[in-house]
Protein backbone atom coordinates (compact mmCIF):
# COMPACT_ATOMS: atom_id res chain seq x y z
CA UNK A 1 0.00 0.00 0.00
CA UNK A 2 1.48 3.49 -1.01
CA UNK A 3 2.42 6.17 1.40
CA UNK A 4 -0.78 8.25 0.05
CA UNK A 5 -2.94 5.50 0.36
CA UNK A 6 -1.73 4.45 3.95
CA UNK A 7 -2.75 8.19 5.33
CA UNK A 8 -6.07 8.50 3.41
CA UNK A 9 -6.86 5.38 5.41
CA UNK A 10 -5.73 6.97 8.83
CA UNK A 11 -7.38 10.33 7.59
CA UNK A 12 -11.00 8.21 7.59
CA UNK A 13 -10.19 5.89 10.56
CA UNK A 14 -10.02 9.40 12.80
CA UNK A 15 -12.75 10.73 11.15
CA UNK A 16 -15.35 8.45 11.52
CA UNK A 17 -14.00 6.23 14.46
CA UNK A 18 -11.69 8.33 16.52
CA UNK A 19 -9.09 6.27 15.98
CA UNK A 20 -5.36 8.27 15.96
CA UNK A 21 -3.42 5.06 14.71
CA UNK A 22 0.74 5.87 14.47
CA UNK A 23 2.77 4.48 11.63
CA UNK A 24 3.79 1.60 13.36
CA UNK A 25 0.55 0.07 12.66
CA UNK A 26 1.14 0.14 8.70
CA UNK A 27 1.93 -3.34 8.13
CA UNK A 28 -1.15 -4.66 10.10
CA UNK A 29 -3.33 -2.69 8.28
CA UNK A 30 -1.73 -3.16 4.95
CA UNK A 31 -2.15 -6.89 5.94
CA UNK A 32 -6.11 -6.39 6.28
CA UNK A 33 -6.56 -3.98 3.22
CA UNK A 34 -4.99 -6.40 0.85
CA UNK A 35 -6.81 -9.32 2.32
CA UNK A 36 -10.21 -6.53 1.89
CA UNK A 37 -9.54 -6.32 -1.23
CA UNK A 38 -8.81 -9.76 -2.65
CA UNK A 39 -11.95 -10.59 -0.73
CA UNK A 40 -14.46 -8.10 -2.88
CA UNK A 41 -12.08 -8.76 -5.96
CA UNK A 42 -10.77 -5.23 -6.54
CA UNK A 43 -7.75 -5.62 -9.29
CA UNK A 44 -5.72 -3.57 -6.98
CA UNK A 45 -5.94 -0.98 -3.51
CA UNK A 46 -5.55 1.92 -5.65
CA UNK A 47 -9.16 0.71 -6.78
CA UNK A 48 -10.44 0.35 -3.87
CA UNK A 49 -9.04 3.25 -2.33
CA UNK A 50 -10.33 5.29 -5.75
CA UNK A 51 -14.23 3.77 -4.85
CA UNK A 52 -13.75 5.37 -1.16
CA UNK A 53 -12.95 8.94 -2.69
CA UNK A 54 -15.66 8.49 -4.52
CA UNK A 55 -17.95 8.77 -0.74
CA UNK A 56 -19.50 5.44 -1.13
CA UNK A 57 -20.44 4.86 2.01
CA UNK A 58 -21.24 1.14 2.45
CA UNK A 59 -17.95 0.81 1.27
CA UNK A 60 -16.21 2.94 3.63
CA UNK A 61 -18.01 0.92 6.57
CA UNK A 62 -17.36 -2.23 5.16
CA UNK A 63 -13.57 -1.09 5.04
CA UNK A 64 -13.44 0.39 8.70
CA UNK A 65 -14.97 -3.11 10.01
CA UNK A 66 -12.76 -4.70 8.60
CA UNK A 67 -9.98 -2.73 9.90
CA UNK A 68 -10.80 -3.20 13.27
CA UNK A 69 -7.90 -4.32 15.42
CA UNK A 70 -9.69 -7.25 17.72
CA UNK A 71 -6.91 -8.71 19.86
CA UNK A 72 -8.79 -11.06 22.37
CA UNK A 73 -9.04 -14.06 24.24
CA UNK A 74 -10.94 -15.49 27.07
CA UNK A 75 -9.96 -14.71 30.77
CA UNK A 76 -7.24 -11.78 29.39
CA UNK A 77 -4.76 -10.98 31.41
CA UNK A 78 -5.17 -13.25 34.79
CA UNK A 79 -4.50 -10.90 37.29
CA UNK A 80 -6.89 -8.38 36.30
CA UNK A 81 -9.94 -11.49 36.14
CA UNK A 82 -8.22 -13.02 39.60
CA UNK A 83 -8.86 -9.35 41.42
CA UNK A 84 -12.33 -9.32 39.63
CA UNK A 85 -13.61 -12.77 40.62
CA UNK A 86 -12.07 -12.72 44.04
CA UNK A 87 -12.31 -9.17 45.17
CA UNK A 88 -14.40 -7.49 43.09
CA UNK A 89 -17.60 -9.56 42.67
CA UNK A 90 -17.63 -10.57 46.57
CA UNK A 91 -17.66 -6.34 47.48
CA UNK A 92 -20.69 -5.93 45.27
CA UNK A 93 -22.28 -9.51 46.32
CA UNK A 94 -22.69 -7.80 49.78
CA UNK A 95 -23.27 -4.33 49.05
CA UNK A 96 -26.30 -5.29 46.49
CA UNK A 97 -27.48 -8.00 48.63
CA UNK A 98 -30.54 -6.23 49.57
CA UNK A 99 -31.62 -5.01 45.94
CA UNK A 100 -29.68 -8.23 44.14
CA UNK A 101 -28.90 -6.12 41.05
CA UNK A 102 -25.81 -5.72 39.14
CA UNK A 103 -25.11 -4.08 35.60
CA UNK A 104 -22.05 -4.37 33.77
CA UNK A 105 -20.71 -2.83 30.44
CA UNK A 106 -18.36 -4.35 28.41
CA UNK A 107 -16.75 -1.82 25.79
CA UNK A 108 -15.08 -2.87 22.81
CA UNK A 109 -16.09 -6.68 23.56
CA UNK A 110 -14.65 -7.93 20.13
CA UNK A 111 -16.07 -11.43 19.04
CA UNK A 112 -17.44 -11.27 23.07
CA UNK A 113 -14.76 -13.23 24.72
CA UNK A 114 -14.12 -10.05 27.45
CA UNK A 115 -17.69 -10.55 28.04
CA UNK A 116 -19.02 -14.05 28.17
CA UNK A 117 -15.22 -14.23 30.41
CA UNK A 118 -17.34 -11.35 32.87
CA UNK A 119 -20.72 -13.56 32.80
CA UNK A 120 -18.77 -16.79 33.96
CA UNK A 121 -17.20 -14.91 36.85
CA UNK A 122 -20.19 -13.58 38.04
CA UNK A 123 -21.73 -16.77 37.89
CA UNK A 124 -19.18 -18.27 40.00
CA UNK A 125 -19.05 -15.73 42.58
CA UNK A 126 -22.36 -14.92 42.63
CA UNK A 127 -23.93 -18.54 43.32
CA UNK A 128 -27.38 -18.48 43.09
CA UNK A 129 -27.68 -15.96 40.65
CA UNK A 130 -31.05 -16.77 39.47
CA UNK A 131 -32.57 -14.28 41.76
CA UNK A 132 -30.42 -11.77 41.02
CA UNK A 133 -31.01 -9.06 38.15
CA UNK A 134 -27.83 -9.20 36.16
CA UNK A 135 -27.31 -7.67 32.91
CA UNK A 136 -24.17 -7.32 31.27
CA UNK A 137 -24.18 -5.49 28.03
CA UNK A 138 -21.28 -6.28 25.39
CA UNK A 139 -20.27 -3.05 22.37
CA UNK A 140 -18.29 -3.35 19.71
CA UNK A 141 -18.10 -1.02 16.60
CA UNK A 142 -17.81 -4.19 14.05
CA UNK A 143 -21.39 -5.65 12.91
CA UNK A 144 -18.93 -8.87 12.10
CA UNK A 145 -17.93 -8.95 16.09
CA UNK A 146 -21.42 -8.53 17.61
CA UNK A 147 -22.97 -11.20 15.10
CA UNK A 148 -20.21 -13.81 16.59
CA UNK A 149 -20.64 -12.41 20.27
CA UNK A 150 -24.26 -13.10 19.76
CA UNK A 151 -23.70 -16.78 18.02
CA UNK A 152 -21.71 -17.56 21.08
CA UNK A 153 -19.61 -20.42 18.94
CA UNK A 154 -15.92 -20.38 19.00
CA UNK A 155 -13.29 -22.26 17.67
CA UNK A 156 -11.54 -25.08 19.30
CA UNK A 157 -8.42 -22.69 18.98
CA UNK A 158 -10.83 -19.71 20.53
CA UNK A 159 -12.07 -21.65 23.14
CA UNK A 160 -8.78 -22.85 24.51
CA UNK A 161 -7.11 -19.38 24.66
CA UNK A 162 -7.80 -18.37 28.10
CA UNK A 163 -9.05 -21.30 29.60
CA UNK A 164 -8.73 -24.70 31.60
CA UNK A 165 -10.65 -27.89 30.84
CA UNK A 166 -12.44 -27.33 33.68
CA UNK A 167 -13.99 -23.70 32.75
CA UNK A 168 -14.66 -24.92 29.17
CA UNK A 169 -16.67 -27.90 30.58
CA UNK A 170 -18.74 -25.81 33.19
CA UNK A 171 -19.93 -23.37 30.55
CA UNK A 172 -19.37 -24.78 27.25
CA UNK A 173 -20.86 -27.77 24.92
CA UNK A 174 -19.71 -28.92 21.62
CA UNK A 175 -21.89 -28.45 18.62
CA UNK A 176 -19.88 -30.34 15.97
CA UNK A 177 -16.64 -29.00 15.42
CA UNK A 178 -17.44 -25.51 17.24
CA UNK A 179 -17.78 -24.65 20.97
CA UNK A 180 -21.08 -23.04 22.26
CA UNK A 181 -22.01 -20.99 25.20
CA UNK A 182 -24.05 -22.83 27.62
CA UNK A 183 -27.38 -21.14 27.47
CA UNK A 184 -27.36 -20.34 31.45
CA UNK A 185 -24.52 -18.04 30.39
CA UNK A 186 -26.02 -16.78 27.23
CA UNK A 187 -28.98 -15.42 29.19
CA UNK A 188 -27.06 -13.14 31.49
CA UNK A 189 -25.41 -10.98 28.29
CA UNK A 190 -26.27 -9.17 25.73
CA UNK A 191 -24.33 -7.87 22.69
CA UNK A 192 -25.11 -4.58 20.77
CA UNK A 193 -22.88 -2.35 17.83
CA UNK A 194 -21.58 0.63 19.19
CA UNK A 195 -19.97 3.56 17.74
CA UNK A 196 -17.50 5.10 20.42
CA UNK A 197 -17.76 8.12 19.12
CA UNK A 198 -21.70 8.59 18.98
CA UNK A 199 -23.36 9.63 22.52
CA UNK A 200 -25.42 6.90 24.67
CA UNK A 201 -26.89 6.78 27.70
CA UNK A 202 -28.52 3.81 29.31
CA UNK A 203 -31.40 3.23 31.37
CA UNK A 204 -29.00 2.19 34.21
CA UNK A 205 -25.99 3.34 35.28
CA UNK A 206 -23.29 0.71 35.57
CA UNK A 207 -21.69 -0.97 39.05
CA UNK A 208 -18.58 -2.05 36.67
CA UNK A 209 -16.95 -0.69 33.41
CA UNK A 210 -14.68 -2.90 30.98
CA UNK A 211 -12.75 -0.30 28.66
CA UNK A 212 -9.82 -2.09 27.92
CA UNK A 213 -7.29 -1.41 25.73
CA UNK A 214 -9.84 0.81 23.51
CA UNK A 215 -8.90 4.38 24.43
CA UNK A 216 -5.13 4.10 23.16
CA UNK A 217 -6.46 3.88 19.79
CA UNK A 218 -7.88 7.59 19.89
CA UNK A 219 -6.51 10.96 19.84
CA UNK A 220 -6.00 12.47 23.02
CA UNK A 221 -9.03 14.67 22.56
CA UNK A 222 -11.30 11.85 21.83
CA UNK A 223 -10.15 10.24 24.88
CA UNK A 224 -11.22 13.26 27.11
CA UNK A 225 -14.65 13.22 25.54
CA UNK A 226 -14.98 9.56 25.82
CA UNK A 227 -14.04 9.13 29.40
CA UNK A 228 -16.44 11.78 30.22
CA UNK A 229 -19.77 10.06 28.81
CA UNK A 230 -18.08 6.78 30.53
CA UNK A 231 -18.55 8.30 33.85
CA UNK A 232 -21.84 9.53 32.89
CA UNK A 233 -22.90 5.83 32.23
CA UNK A 234 -20.99 4.89 35.85
CA UNK A 235 -22.69 4.65 39.42
CA UNK A 236 -20.76 7.08 41.33
CA UNK A 237 -18.09 5.02 43.46
CA UNK A 238 -17.82 2.26 40.56
CA UNK A 239 -15.31 1.23 39.24
CA UNK A 240 -13.65 1.06 35.54
CA UNK A 241 -11.04 -1.28 33.95
CA UNK A 242 -8.47 0.15 31.46
CA UNK A 243 -6.28 -1.47 29.89
CA UNK A 244 -2.20 -2.65 30.91
CA UNK A 245 -0.60 0.80 31.41
CA UNK A 246 -3.04 2.81 29.66
CA UNK A 247 -2.41 6.53 30.01
CA UNK A 248 -5.99 7.87 29.44
CA UNK A 249 -6.80 11.83 28.87
CA UNK A 250 -8.53 13.25 31.73
CA UNK A 251 -8.80 10.22 33.97
CA UNK A 252 -8.00 11.68 36.77
CA UNK A 253 -11.12 13.91 36.44
CA UNK A 254 -13.16 11.18 36.91
CA UNK A 255 -11.53 8.76 38.48
CA UNK A 256 -9.50 7.49 41.25
CA UNK A 257 -6.99 4.61 41.12
CA UNK A 258 -7.59 1.29 43.01
CA UNK A 259 -3.90 0.94 45.03
CA UNK A 260 -3.19 -2.55 44.67
CA UNK A 261 -4.96 -3.32 41.43
CA UNK A 262 -3.86 -3.18 38.39
CA UNK A 263 -6.20 -1.56 35.81
CA UNK A 264 -8.56 -0.24 38.37
CA UNK A 265 -9.89 2.90 38.89
CA UNK A 266 -13.27 4.11 40.98
CA UNK A 267 -15.62 6.46 39.85
CA UNK A 268 -15.31 9.69 41.95
CA UNK A 269 -18.80 10.88 43.72
CA UNK A 270 -19.22 13.79 41.81
CA UNK A 271 -17.11 16.07 39.60
CA UNK A 272 -17.84 19.43 37.92
CA UNK A 273 -18.65 18.93 34.41
CA UNK A 274 -18.47 21.97 31.98
CA UNK A 275 -21.51 21.61 29.33
CA UNK A 276 -20.76 18.86 26.07
CA UNK A 277 -22.77 19.73 22.95
CA UNK A 278 -23.77 16.06 22.10
CA UNK A 279 -22.53 13.57 19.79
CA UNK A 280 -24.53 11.72 17.21
CA UNK A 281 -27.11 9.46 18.66
CA UNK A 282 -26.57 5.87 17.76
CA UNK A 283 -29.03 2.87 17.74
CA UNK A 284 -27.48 1.09 20.71
CA UNK A 285 -29.13 2.98 24.05
CA UNK A 286 -31.89 5.46 25.18
CA UNK A 287 -30.62 9.02 23.54
CA UNK A 288 -31.11 11.62 26.56
CA UNK A 289 -29.20 15.34 26.71
CA UNK A 290 -26.15 14.83 28.62
CA UNK A 291 -26.32 15.44 32.16
CA UNK A 292 -25.36 14.28 35.77
CA UNK A 293 -24.59 10.84 36.14
CA UNK A 294 -27.63 8.68 35.97
CA UNK A 295 -28.41 6.75 39.38
CA UNK A 296 -29.60 3.43 39.54
CA UNK A 297 -32.54 2.33 41.36
CA UNK A 298 -31.20 0.31 44.03
CA UNK A 299 -28.73 0.93 47.28
CA UNK A 300 -25.38 0.71 48.46
CA UNK A 301 -24.49 -0.11 52.28
CA UNK A 302 -23.38 3.26 54.21
CA UNK A 303 -20.29 1.69 55.01
CA UNK A 304 -18.18 0.20 52.12
CA UNK A 305 -14.97 -2.04 52.63
CA UNK A 306 -11.64 -1.98 51.99
CA UNK A 307 -10.08 -3.74 48.64
CA UNK A 308 -6.58 -4.32 48.44
CA UNK A 309 -4.34 -1.79 49.99
CA UNK A 310 -6.74 0.86 48.59
CA UNK A 311 -10.08 1.84 50.81
CA UNK A 312 -13.00 2.69 48.89
CA UNK A 313 -14.98 5.57 50.28
CA UNK A 314 -18.35 5.36 51.88
CA UNK A 315 -21.27 6.42 49.89
CA UNK A 316 -25.01 8.27 50.70
CA UNK A 317 -27.20 5.03 49.52
CA UNK A 318 -29.64 8.32 48.79
CA UNK A 319 -27.27 8.84 46.14
CA UNK A 320 -28.00 5.88 44.03
CA UNK A 321 -31.76 6.61 43.83
CA UNK A 322 -33.50 7.50 40.22
CA UNK A 323 -35.70 10.99 40.85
Amino acid sequence: MKKTDFEYILGLLKKYVGWELSEDKYFVLDRKIYNFVREKDYSTVEDLISDLRNGQKTLLWQVIEALTLSDTCFFRDYKVFSGFENRILPHLREANRSAKKLRIWSMGCSSGQETYSIAISVRNRLFAVSDWDIKIIGTDISTASISKAQKGAYTPFEIQMGMNARTMIDNFHQDGEMWQVNRNIMDMVEFRRYNMLDDITFSDAFDIIFCRNVLRFFSVEAQADMIRSIYKNQVPGGFLYLGMGENIADLDKYYDPIRGMKCLYQAKLSVSKPEVTPRSSNAGGEQTPREAPSMPKFVRPDNLRSIGSGTLRSVDPNRYRRN
